[in-house]
C-alpha cells in the first residue's frame, strides 16, 4: 500500500515538474513592423547616407538582414493581404488596390495569421493602415482575428495624418482636435514637384513645428502616427505577462510629405519635401526605439521576435512630382532594382529590405535565403509552435534558427496584376526573373543574379525554363471573380463590373482624403 501511494505521488510530482516546466517555456512574442512605401535605401543600414535611422540600424545590424526578400504585390492592398494570409497574387482574394467593386476586403473563409495565432494562444493586435477591409465588412481587423485593432481600417484615408476619427476595434472614434484641417491643400502639395510649391507648402514656425492649416489649435492637433506610437506602447505594456503578436502597420513615409517636426533638418540646404521626408523616417525610427525600449525595462526583449518590411517597391518619384520611378537626385534611395511601386513585371516594384531581430537568439549576418512577406505565417505558426493552414509560403524559422539543412525553398516566387500593367505575371525561380506583359506576349527571361537591371533578355537561350516559366504561370493562377485576370478582354471587365453593380456589392472608400486608386481598364 504504502510503495502504491508513494508511486502514485512520484507521478503527481513528475506530472507537476512537467506541467510547470511548458509553462516556464513561453512562446515567443511576434511584432511585425510594416513600413508604407519606404525606399530601399531609406534606412542608414541599407546604405542612405544624408540622415540616420539608428534605432532601425541597431536591429537591422544585429538580426538577419534578407538581401532577397520580396513582397507579396507591387502595391499596398494587395501587399498587405498576402502578408495576413500568405497566399501570392494567383490565389489571394485582395489582388490590386482596387477591384470592379472598389476597394474590396477579405472574406470570413480567409484565414489570417492573426487567426492562426491567436489560436496558438496569443493575444492579437493591430495598429495603423489595415487596408483590406472596410468597416462593417468581414475583412475589417477586428473580424479577421484581432483582439484589438486601431487605426485608418480604409485605405484611401490613411493617405493624411490628421484625421477626424480613427477605428477602435470596429467603431469610429472620433478626434475634434482635427477638425477643419485643410486636406484639399495637402492632396495638390502632394503631387507638385518641388519647385512648384510656393502657394501650397506645408508651414512651419521658427522652431522647425508644423502649423496644420485649419485646425483652431496647432497645438491640439493629433498626428496619428503619434496615436500609433502610443497604442503600441499600450499593447505591448497591458500584454507584457503572455505572449502577444502585434502588427504594426505604420503610415511612414507614405506620402503626402508632411510630419509635426522637421528637427535637425529644419537647417539643412534641402527643399521642403526632402527635409520632411528625413523627419518622417526619423520619427518612425524614435517610435521603433521606443518600442524596443519599453520592451526592455519589462525584461521581455529576449523573448519578442522583431520583423520589419517594406511593403512595396520605390514610390518617392509620385510625392515630389517627377517621372515615374525616376531616382531621388539627392536621397539616391530607389536601389538598384528597375522600375518601382506599381510596376509587377520588374523586379523593383517588389524587392524590399526585410530584417529580423531577436535578442541572443538571432546571430546577426545576411542571408540569401529568396523569400517573400507571404512566408511570414507559416514562419509565424512554426516560432508558435503550431502548424499553419495550407498556403503559398514556406517557414523561414530554419533560417532565423541557424537550422539550414531544414530550411525548405521555393521552386518559385509568383506575381500577377498591378495597378499600371493588370495583365501582367511574374516568376522568380533560381537566379531566374521572368515575367510577361499580358499572355498573348512573350516571356521575357533574366539571370538577375548577373543582370539586376534585366537589360539581356535570355529567352531565346534558355528554352527548357521558358518552358516550365510558361507551366508556373498557367498552374500559378487561379480566376478572381472581381479582379482583373490575365488575358480578359475590355468587355469581359465590364461584364463583372455590370455584375457588382447589379449585385450591389460595391466598396465605396469611407473619405476623399486619397493620393492613389486603382484603375480599371
Amino acid at each position: 500500500m504504502l510503495k502504491h501511494l508513494c508511486l502514485s505521488m512520484i507521478k503527481l510530482a513528475l506530472l507537476f515538474c512537467s506541467t510547470h516546466a511548458k509553462e516556464l517555456v513561453r512562446k515567443p512574442n511576434i511584432l511585425f513592423i510594416f513600413s508604407d512605401d519606404l525606399s530601399y535605401r531609406d534606412l542608414s543600414s541599407y546604405g542612405q547616407e544624408h540622415f540616420r535611422t539608428p534605432n532601425l540600424d541597431k536591429l537591422a545590424m544585429n538580426g538577419i538582414r534578407f538581401s532577397q526578400a520580396y513582397s507579396g504585390s507591387p502595391e499596398c492592398a494587395p501587399s498587405r493581404a498576402s502578408l495576413m494570409t500568405g497566399m501570392h497574387m494567383g490565389h489571394c482574394r485582395i489582388r490590386a488596390n482596387n477591384s470592379v467593386r472598389g476597394q474590396d476586403h477579405l472574406l470570413s473563409k480567409d484565414v489570417t495569421v492573426a487567426e492562426v495565432l491567436k489560436g496558438a494562444g496569443y493575444t492579437t493586435g493591430f495598429i495603423g493602415k489595415w487596408g483590406i477591409g472596410l468597416p462593417g465588412t468581414e475583412g475589417a481587423p477586428d473580424k479577421q482575428g484581432f483582439d484589438f485593432s486601431y487605426g485608418y481600417y480604409d485605405q484611401a484615408r490613411a493617405h493624411g495624418f490628421f484625421p477626424h476619427y480613427l477605428m477602435r476595434n470596429g467603431k469610429p472614434e472620433p478626434i475634434p482636435e482635427n477638425y477643419g484641417f485643410n486636406m484639399k491643400r495637402v492632396k495638390t502639395y502632394n503631387s507638385r514637384p518641388i519647385d512648384r510649391l510656393e502657394d501650397v507648402k506645408n508651414v512651419y514656425d521658427e522652431n522647425g513645428h508644423l502649423v496644420p492649416q485649419g485646425i483652431p489649435d496647432a497645438e491640439a492637433a493629433k498626428y496619428s502616427e503619434n496615436l500609433f506610437q502610443k497604442e503600441a506602447l499600450n499593447f505591448i505594456s497591458e500584454q507584457k505577462d503572455k505572449p502577444f503578436f502585434l502588427y504594426y502597420a505604420t503610415q511612414l513615409p507614405h506620402g503626402p510629405c508632411i510630419t509635426p517636426d522637421l528637427g535637425a533638418y529644419k537647417y539643412k540646404s534641402w527643399s521642403l519635401k526632402h527635409k520632411e521626408w528625413a523627419a518622417m523616417l526619423g520619427h518612425l525610427d524614435r517610435g521603433i526605439g521606443s518600442m524596443v525600449d519599453l520592451l526592455e525595462q519589462l525584461e521581455i526583449l529576449d523573448n519578442t521576435v522583431i520583423f520589419f518590411a517594406g511593403d512595396n517597391g520605390y514610390s518617392q518619384w509620385g510625392y515630389f512630382g517627377r517621372p515615374l520611378h525616376e531616382d531621388d537626385p539627392l536621397f539616391k534611395n530607389k536601389g538598384p532594382w528597375p522600375k518601382g511601386k506599381f510596376a509587377s513585371t520588374h523586379e523593383g516594384g517588389m524587392r524590399v529590405p526585410f530584417f529580423v531581430y531577436w535578442k541572443d537568439k538571432i546571430k546577426a549576418g545576411e542571408s540569401d535565403h529568396i523569400c517573400s512577406l507571404y512566408d511570414f505565417l507559416a514562419t509565424a505558426a512554426d516560432l508558435a509552435g503550431v502548424i499553419p493552414p495550407k498556403t503559398d509560403g514556406i517557414s523561414f524559422a530554419p533560417t532565423l534558427l541557424e537550422r539550414p539543412n531544414e530550411q525548405r525553398t521555393h521552386e518559385y516566387l509568383y506575381w500577377e496584376n498591378g495597378m499600371r500593367s493588370q495583365h501582367a505575371q511574374s516568376v522568380r525561380m533560381n537566379q531566374w526573373w521572368a515575367y510577361r506583359e499580358h499572355p498573348s506576349k512573350p516571356v521575357m527571361l533574366y539571370d538577375v543574379s548577373q543582370d539586376i537591371d534585366c537589360r539581356n533578355n535570355l529567352a531565346r537561350d534558355h528554352p527548357d525554363v521558358i518552358d516550365r516559366i510558361s507551366q508556373i504561370l498557367t498552374e500559378a493562377h487561379t480566376d478572381s471573380e472581381w479582379y482583373v485576370n490575365p488575358g480578359e478582354s475590355k468587355a469581359q471587365i465590364a461584364a463583372k463590373r455590370k455584375k457588382a453593380v447589379a449585385t450591389g456589392g460595391l466598396q465605396r472608400s469611407t473619405g476623399a482624403n486619397t493620393t492613389f486608386r486603382g484603375r480599371i481598364e
